[in-house]
């Protein structure tokens, strides 16, 4: 089971005893460079979930540290416990809760789950609060006027979806050499990259031998614009760059791609 904690231990424990799950992953919020008080009072959450859930006795638990308000690494940590856990067992069912953590969790729960048949995504409900009316009113209330607990917000960020259906891994690690190649605006040409998939071992084209006047290397360039670039082109996951012939620059979206779903 995949959850998320904020401060909710019951949203968390529970679940997992209800199906019985025998690998717990708890994404939890990085603390680092936080509030000593702030973080000492969110371990002491931590701690105490982890308690309850080994207690069973029957649950391996995983605490994975990420930012839990950043939608895109939120979905990246997900991302890549499923596929973790895939490595463990591809038997195994993976339960999503999300109903624990942060809105930017759930979001990122239900598109993981929509893009693979095999996870469960759920939810539940609260059946009662810890804090009564009274102390509600007084955490909600500043100079008489009800205003919830949150003291402010920043920029919205617009959040960049991917549809339901997961990226190809080969275009991914695609995606990923376009990257590299801006650190330093050193470009490749298409044979360099051909060499980068090989190297990644996400290449598995190999030219009919057939006597042309075509040769392999003309023929994997064509086989690699035709399925490559033009595909990604047509996501709007690349552009053209007009100053450079056959040199193609990552767009927004293609930098969320690398950012979610990116091995590197």
């Amino acid at each position: 089971m995949i959850s998320c904690l904020t401060t909710e231990v019951v949203k968390v424990v529970e679940p997992i005893k209800f199906y019985e799950a025998t690998r717990a992953y708890i994404i939890v919020h990085d603390t680092r460079g936080e509030d000593s008080d702030n973080a000492s009072f969110y371990m002491s959450i931590i701690d105490e979930s982890r308690d309850q859930i080994e207690s069973l006795q029957r649950t391996t638990v995983n605490i994975v540290t990420t930012d839990i308000l950043d939608y895109r690494a939120v979905l990246k940590t997900i991302i890549s416990i499923i596929a973790a856990e895939r490595e463990i067992s591809e038997m195994s069912t993976i339960y999503l809760n999300i109903s624990s953590g942060t809105t930017e969790f759930a979001a990122g729960a239900m598109l993981a789950a929509t893009q693979d048949e095999d996870i469960i995504a759920f939810s539940v409900k609260m059946k009662g609060s810890n804090l009564d009316l009274e102390q509600v009113i007084k955490n909600c209330t500043v100079e008489g006027r009800s205003v919830g607990t949150t003291k402010g917000v920043c920029d919205p960020i617009k959040v960049l979806t991917f549809g339901s259906v997961a990226p190809n891994d080969r275009h991914v690690a695609c995606l990923e050499i376009l990257k590299s190649q801006e650190k330093d605006r050193n470009y490749l040409n298409f044979n360099e990259i051909i060499d980068a998939l090989k190297t990644k071992g996400v290449w598995d084209y190999v030219p009919e031998v057939k006597r042309t006047r075509t040769d392999d290397s003309q023929k994997e360039r064509m086989f690699f614009r035709r399925n490559y670039i033009t595909p990604m082109l047509d996501k709007g996951w690349v552009v053209e760059n007009h100053k450079k012939r056959n040199k193609f620059d990552l767009t927004s979206k293609g930098e969320a791609i690398v950012s979610v779903y990116g091995k590197e």
